[in-house]
């Protein structure tokens, strides 16, 4: 019995030495870097920016995550790299844009694929964009503030 236990625990211990001794943690966030003012003419071009933090690497993780950008229309982005050297910074920014032309409501987001992560998604960035009709433009009188003397 005992030469049966022995190297069963001896694997055991093998296997326990090639787990990471910390958990990586992957945090995104997305946000719409134009907002604001009305919309003038369409198509518009909305820009998007989105942090991505990776902490809790193992000493000898790949430190590489992969991402695409994703929105509510279902276009499909081509997944991106980003590097993270040892002693860089932990938190990088990546942008895109997105030019539409039509009235709605959507979204874009940032998706991870690599590494494997519980929550893949980050928030998304929504916006309602109401284009102008033919016609429609009010352009604002000039106000003009009297010198007094």
């Amino acid at each position: 019995m005992r030469l049966i236990a022995f190297p069963v625990s001896l694997f055991t211990v093998m296997l326990l030495s090639i787990v990471p001794v910390s958990a990586q943690t992957i945090t995104m966030s997305a946000g719409i870097t134009n907002a604001g003012g009305p919309v003038t003419s369409c198509p518009v071009t909305i820009n998007f920016e989105a942090a991505i933090t990776a902490t809790g690497w193992s000493p000898t993780a790949n430190r590489q995550v992969q991402y695409k950008w994703i929105r509510s229309d279902g276009a499909d982005a081509p997944t991106q790299t980003l590097d993270f050297p040892a002693s860089g910074p932990s938190t990088q920014t990546v942008k895109t844009t997105w030019q539409l032309g039509a009235n709605g409501q959507n979204w874009e987001a940032i998706q991870i694929s690599y590494p494997p992560i519980s929550n893949t998604t980050s928030n998304h960035a929504v916006f309602t964009l109401t284009c102008p009709t033919p016609g429609s433009l009010v352009v604002p009188r000039r106000l003009v503030t009297p010198i007094l003397r």
